[in-house]
C-alpha cells in the first residue's frame, strides 16, 4: 500500500465508508433515544399532573419521593397491565430502555468495527494475491526478455491480470514471428548476396581474361578482336540481367514488394508478354501459337505476373528446337485462372522437375548462358499471388508449365 497510489486511494475510501457507517448508526440510535426520552418524559409529566390534580392533599414533595423510589415493579406492572397501559409504553422503565440502547449502540459499533476489520483483512489478502500475480507477471516478462519465448499459460483466469497476460502472450508471439521473419529475410539477403557473388565470379573472370588479352595484344587481328568484344558484351549483358533478377528476388524475399492486383483480359496480357520475346523467338526460329478464350480474365499484379510469364515463355523458347512452336493456352473457371506454356523440346526427367525451380539450377550444363534464375523468380511471383506453378514433362515429349491463380484465398 505504501507504493501504490491506487491501492492507498481504495483503502482510504474503505476507511471513510466504515467511518461514515459508524457515524450514521450512532446518529440514528441517538435520535431514537432522544425521541424515547421525550415521549417518556411527556408520559411521566402527564402522570404527575393527573395525580396532583386528583389528590391535591398529597404534597408535591411526597409525590416526587414516591416516583424516585424503586421496588414494587412487578405489582405496579400487573396493575397497569390490567388497564392496558403497558400495551403502549412497555413494562420497563426508560432507564432500563436507555441502558439497552447504550448496549445496542456499543454492539453496533463493535459489529461495524469487526465487519470493517474483516473487509480490510480480505482487502489486504486480495492485495497480497494481486501483488504476487503482478510479480509473477513481471517474472514472466523478464523470462520472455532474457531467457526466451517460454509461452506457457499456466494459472490463467478471468481477471484483468489474466487478460493482460494473454495480451502479453499475443505480443510475444507476434514479436517472435517478426523476429523470425526478420532473421529469415536477413538470411535470404545474405544468401542472395552469396549467390550473386558466386554467379558473377565466372563471367567477371572470363571478361577480365578477355580484356587482358585485348590490352596485351594491341595488334590482334580484327576478327579475333570482334569475337572477344562480342563475348565481353555477352558476359556483361548476362551479369546485368542476373543482377536485376536477383534484386527482384531479394525484394520478394524481403517482403517489400506489394502486389497491386487488378482484373484484366487474359488474351491481351499474353500478347503483350509475347511481343517482348518476338526477337528472341525469331533468332531461335521458334514461333508462338496462342489459344486463349475470349472473355477470360486474370486478377493479379499485371507487371509482376508479366515478369513471371515472360521467364516461363523465355525458358520454353530457349529449350525448343529450331522450327518448332511454343503453345500458350488459357483457361478461366470459377475456381482458378490458368495459363499453360508448352514447348516441344527434349523434355526433362522427374528428378530434374523436382529441382527445376531452385535458384541457379541449370538442367543443361552445356548452356553457359542459362543462369537458372528465371523459373525461381516466376515461382516466387506466382505463389505470392495465391497461385502455384507446376511442370508436366517427360523425356523426349517436351514440357508444359502450368500457372494457376486461385480466385479465392485458401
Amino acid at each position: 500500500m505504501s507504493w501504490n497510489r491506487e491501492v492507498r486511494k481504495l483503502a482510504m475510501i474503505l476507511l471513510a465508508t466504515a467511518a461514515a457507517g459508524l457515524l450514521a448508526a450512532n446518529i440514528g440510535l441517538g435520535i431514537y433515544r432522544d425521541h424515547m426520552r421525550k415521549e417518556y418524559d411527556g408520559f411521566l409529566a402527564s402522570v404527575f399532573g393527573n395525580v396532583t390534580a386528583a389528590y391535591p392533599e398529597v404534597s408535591e414533595e411526597e409525590l416526587v419521593r414516591v416516583l424516585k423510589e424503586g421496588g414494587n415493579e412487578d405489582r405496579g406492572a400487573a396493575l397497569l397491565a390490567g388497564y392496558g397501559i403497558f400495551q403502549e409504553y412497555g413494562s420497563e422503565s426508560f432507564t432500563v430502555q436507555e441502558e439497552m440502547l447504550s448496549y445496542l449502540r456499543a454492539g453496533t459499533n463493535v459489529l461495524f468495527l469487526l465487519l470493517f476489520c474483516l473487509i480490510f483483512l480480505e482487502f489486504l489478502r486480495y492485495l497480497q494475491k494481486r501483488y504476487r500475480n503482478i510479480r509473477g507477471l513481471e517474472y514472466y516478462m523478464d523470462r520472455l526478455n532474457h531467457v526466451g519465448y517460454c509461452l506457457d499459460m499456466e494459472e490463467n483466469g478471468d481477471d484483468e491480470l489474466s487478460s493482460l497476460r494473454n495480451e502479453i502472450y499475443k505480443l510475444a508471439v507476434t514479436l517472435k514471428e517478426q523476429a523470425g521473419n526478420a532473421l529469415s529475410q536477413k538470411r535470404a539477403l545474405a544468401d542472395s548476396v552469396t549467390d550473386i557473388s558466386h554467379q558473377l565470379k565466372t563471367p567477371l573472370t572470363s571478361s577480365l581474361v578477355l580484356i587482358d588479352n585485348l590490352w596485351e595484344n594491341p595488334d590482334m587481328d580484327r576478327e579475333t578482336r570482334q569475337h572477344f568484344l562480342a563475348e565481353i558484351m555477352n558476359q556483361i549483358t548476362g551479369m546485368s540481367w542476373l543482377t536485376i533478377a536477383m534484386m527482384k528476388l531479394s525484394r520478394l524475399d524481403a517482403g517489400v514488394v506489394e502486389m497491386h492486383r487488378s482484373r484484366f483480359a487474359l488474351n491481351s496480357f499474353v500478347e503483350e508478354v509475347l511481343q517482348r520475346l518476338e526477337l528472341a523467338a525469331e533468332l531461335r526460329q521458334v514461333s508462338f501459337k496462342v489459344a486463349v478464350p475470349e472473355g477470360a480474365f486474370l486478377c493479379a499484379d499485371r507487371k509482376w505476373t508479366g515478369e513471371a510469364l515472360m521467364n516461363i515463355v523465355k525458358n520454353a523458347v530457349e529449350y525448343s528446337p529450331a522450327g518448332s512452336c511454343v503453345e500458350i493456352s488459357g483457361d478461366d473457371n470459377e475456381v482458378y485462372t490458368q495459363i499453360a506454356v508448352r514447348d516441344h523440346g527434349e523434355g526433362i526427367t522427374k528428378e530434374e522437375a523436382e529441382k527445376l525451380f531452385r535458384r541457379f539450377y541449370n538442367r543443361n550444363s552445356a548452356r553457359e548462358d542459362s543462369m537458372g534464375i528465371g523459373l525461381a523468380l516466376a515461382k516466387e511471383v506466382v505463389e505470392k499471388q495465391n497461385g502455384y506453378i507446376s511442370v508436366d514433362s517427360g523425356v523426349g515429349g517436351g514440357s508444359m508449365f502450368i500457372l494457376r491463380f486461385l480466385k479465392h484465398e485458401a
